[in-house]
Parts: C-alpha cells; structure tokens; sequence
C-alpha cells in the first residue's frame, strides 16, 4: 500500500542512511554579503570565548592566590602553636624550679653551705617589749640547744 507523498525507505532500522537536504545555490553578489556578515559573526562569538576564557583565568589565579595564602597563614599557625607549647614548658619547670628554691630546707641548705652562715644560739636574740602591749613569746634557752 502506497502513501500519497511519502519518500520511498532508504534504510531500516537505527543504521539506515537518511538523506540530507541540499544547500540552495545563492547567487554571487548575495553570497558575498552574507560571508561578511558571517565572518562579523564569528569575530563576536571568538571575541566573547576570549573574554570567557581570560575571565575563567582570572577567577583561577584569584583561587590559587587564596589558596596559597590560607596554606602559608596555617603554616605559620602552626609553628606559633608550637613556640606555645615549648614556652609553657619552659614556664612550668622554671616553676618547679622557683618552687624548689623557696623551700626551706634548701634555703638553710644554701645558707650554711654556699654562705657560710650558721644559726644563732638563743641565748644571742633578745626581745624587746613594747610599752603596754603583750611581749611575745620567746624561745626557752633549754628547747633550742
């Protein structure tokens, strides 16, 4: 059964040859301003993936600048962060330190050993007694020998 108009098969299926229109022959003078304007046309349409391209740069060297920033600030975090925790260090055993100096023993240690000094008899403190005040309590000559 034959279909008034239709275009004889030239193919079956999804691999079938399709026909393909054939350009319209323009005449010389009309051909020329066309090429003209088509050659404008394209100037534009390079012009503007230029100006993508030049954009899409920018935007990239703007990204990597940042990224290389933020990277040299956490460096540099870093390393104050450990200058931190070397200093404390250093604080907590100079506290040790100042606490071990301060403890008696090793006040009497340094002063008898270092300087030379001995303890006092008692016999050698006096005590004086303000006027109508309370004296305070000296040490016994038998308790400190």
């Amino acid at each position: 059964m034959a279909v008034i108009g239709a275009r004889p098969a030239t193919g079956i299926g999804i691999l079938g040859r399709r026909s393909r229109p054939r350009p319209v022959r323009v005449p010389e003078p009309v051909r020329a301003r066309h090429l003209g304007a088509e050659r404008r046309q394209r100037q534009r349409s390079i012009a503007g993936i230029l100006v993508a391209i030049a954009a899409a740069a920018g935007v990239a060297l703007f990204y990597l600048s940042q990224s290389t920033n933020v990277a040299a600030v956490g460096y540099e975090i870093d390393e104050l962060r450990g200058q931190i925790t070397a200093l404390r260090a250093d604080q907590q055993q100079l506290e040790l330190q100042i606490g071990a100096a301060r403890a008696p023993i090793q006040i009497l240690q340094r002063a008898t050993h270092q300087l030379g000094l001995t303890p006092l008899d008692s016999s050698a403190v006096m005590f004086v007694v303000p006027r109508g005040g309370v004296a305070a309590a000296s040490p016994s000559p038998d308790t400190t020998k």
